[in-house]
């Protein structure tokens, strides 16, 4: 009935229509082969990285399903092996605390000890990232209470907004703040403030720390692409973004019968949705839809995978951006630490770590 009184009056005043638009990606964001260059970490196809963290000796420890990992000097150790899959990392000293699906968050040690720190149910399923506060409290992004952690693209086409900001001091948790469209990142900048960023609104939100259920300024809004975990440094944040949007796909988005329909009837990985990783380039519909002009792949091609990381300042603008294009291997960037002047990229979807080369900038000021 909605979408029938939407169609009368668009049919009446064109100009009440209201459809998703994708912004170009331009000016910082401007498509690039950076992350294609970029250094590789790990032997090839070994892991599955889906986030990252950098200890204070410097030591890269990263999540791959129920293990934590640590990578120094070149060589990988695997540190713990704990009893559900790792959703999120974040250093704490020389330690990592982990959030894991079916238990709450669990303290790692560099030996490989464990210590359970919160098993509250509210940060049990589907927690997307952490941040230590200078309180010693954690603040925990949990993308639904609906979905599991890899039910981004249900929680997309059914328009969730059941995620939630919680605070964990000491073994007790308390909700911040709810009504969130899947909240993928957090972190904090200063003592009053954290930047959250809300994957299926395409923006990241200022928030103040003492008004976490108020929304604050988007600083970007209106990505053309869903953003994720975030990582702070001394003038803003990096931010991963794994998937990008596509004119298809919000199509699809502004026509929910048909959205839930495909749901019923076609099996989760024909959706035409992003995701991570494309492994039928051949079959799948759209992917080899680029356009191409003097040989050059142009940045509107309509992937469903693709491979992002950005840089914004402390107002929002973008001054930097890493691209595996349509035409690329390395998509799904998910998790991001910074280590010196570079990120460390936790690319999922690649099945590897990378760390972009340096730039003639950098170079010069070294």
């Amino acid at each position: 009935m909605r979408r029938a009184l939407a169609v009368i009056k668009e049919w009446l005043n064109p100009d009440w229509a209201s459809h998703r638009t994708v912004p170009p990606m331009e000016a910082g964001l401007r498509p690039n082969h950076r992350l294609d260059e970029a250094e590789a970490l790990l032997p090839a196809e070994s892991y599955e990285p889906d986030d990252v963290a950098v200890t204070d000796d410097g030591t890269v420890v990263f999540s791959a399903g129920n293990t934590v990992c640590a990578l120094r000097d070149g060589e990988v150790r695997t540190i713990a092996v704990l009893s559900g899959t790792v959703t999120a990392l974040t250093a704490c000293g020389g330690d990592v605390l982990a959030a894991v699906e079916g238990v709450g968050l669990v303290t790692v040690g560099p030996a490989g000890e464990t210590a359970e720190r919160c098993t509250d149910p509210a940060v049990s399923s589907c927690v997307t990232d952490l941040t230590l506060m200078g309180d010693g409290s954690v603040l925990v992004t949990v993308g639904s209470r609906h979905e599991g952690p890899d039910g981004w693209a249900r929680a997309l086409l059914r328009g969730d907004r059941s995620g939630r900001i919680v605070r964990v001091t000491g073994a007790t948790a308390s909700v911040e703040a709810e009504g969130l469209g899947w909240p993928a990142g957090i972190e904090a900048v200063g003592n009053s403030e954290v930047l959250v960023s809300l994957s299926l609104d395409h923006r990241i939100e200022r928030r103040r720390t003492t008004a976490l259920g108020t929304p604050g300024a988007g600083a970007p809004a209106n990505l053309p692409a869903y953003p994720g975990r975030l990582a702070a440094t001394e003038d803003g944040c990096w931010v991963a973004a794994p998937y990008v949007r596509n004119r298809f796909t919000e199509l699809l988005l502004d026509e929910p019968e048909l959205a839930a329909e495909m749901m019923r009837t076609i099996a989760p990985e024909e959706w035409f949705v992003p995701r991570l990783r494309c492994t039928t380039p051949y079959t799948d519909t759209l992917q080899l839809g680029q356009l191409r002009v003097l040989g050059v792949i142009k940045p509107w091609a309509p992937a469903r995978s693709y491979g992002l990381a950005f840089r914004l300042d402390g107002t929002g603008r973008v001054l930097e951006s890493l691209h595996s294009r349509a035409d690329g291997e390395r998509h799904g960037v998910t998790g991001l630490a910074v280590r010196g002047p570079r990120p460390v990229l936790a690319v999922r979807g690649c099945r590897n770590l990378f760390q972009p080369r340096e730039t003639k900038e950098e170079a010069v000021t070294r």
